[in-house]
């Protein structure tokens, strides 16, 4: 019999800073619920697909593994950038034993959202005051929006994490939050209503904004700032009415 389809909620790569104690989570569900984990370990793989970390094990609490302390020594042999690999096990009992990976970047330094709750209500004094019951700041916006903002980089194949004029990302992180804030309020209400005129609007402002986006970039990662990234490798070329994109 198969087993049950559990979902593991990587938010994008995983960035790991190079030479810093880190620690690293996940969550594991089904229908809203916390796994059943028992145990866990956690191995990952360097670009030639050597083992750095042989099924070391982590703590498990409520339908999340975590690995506390990644030391701050394990990758100083290692190269800096992409294609690394972590493979997190875990055992559920009865529910059986299952295997989750995701990709892993290597990094000097990551990058961070340039825009918070207060911002948000800064642009619209109204966003707190409509928040329900259930939702206690606009943060979750925040993050959604910088985790599809940084996962559309990463499949663009732009090393964000390279990136050091972090507030390049502002308008864009604006407009996607106040996208998703506003359609979530238009469908709690009124699909027709002035939320859902919102939520559009900046829709169109946040693609119209990714087109501009670019930042100073450290892309040897060796604290030498260079010449400013594009956003995208997507270019859009019009004719007349007509729009198409190409690579």
């Amino acid at each position: 019999m198969p087993q049950k389809i559990y979902s593991a909620r990587w938010s994008g790569p995983t960035l790991i800073e190079q030479g810093k104690a880190e620690s690293l989570s996940i969550d594991i569900e089904r229908d809203g619920t916390a796994a059943p984990l028992a145990s866990g370990t956690l191995t990952i793989y360097n670009p030639a697909g050597t083992k750095i970390m042989d099924a070391v094990a982590g703590t498990v609490a409520a339908g999340v593994f975590t690995f506390p302390n990644i030391g701050a020594t394990v990758f100083d042999a290692e190269t800096l950038g992409p294609n690394y690999l972590i493979q997190v096990d875990v055992a559920m009992g009865a529910e059986g034993d299952f295997r989750f990976m995701n990709d892993m970047v290597l990094c000097l330094a990551q990058l961070y959202p340039t825009v918070g709750q207060t911002d948000l209500v800064q642009r619209h004094s109204e966003a707190a005051a409509l928040l329900g019951a259930s939702v206690t700041s606009l943060q979750q916006y925040i993050d959604q929006a910088w985790s599809d903002i940084t996962t559309r980089l990463y499949l663009e194949s732009v090393n964000f994490w390279t990136w050091r004029t972090p507030a390049a990302t502002r308008q864009v992180l604006f407009d996607r939050s106040l996208e998703l804030l506003f359609f979530d309020y238009a469908t709690l209400m009124n699909g027709a209503d002035r939320y859902m005129s919102l939520a559009t609007h900046y829709g169109e402002l946040y693609e119209r904004d990714w087109e501009r986006l670019q930042s100073k970039a450290d892309a040897g990662q060796d604290n030498t700032v260079e010449d400013e990234v594009a956003g995208s490798s997507v270019i859009r070329v019009s004719s007349g009415s007509r729009r198409r994109w190409s690579r």
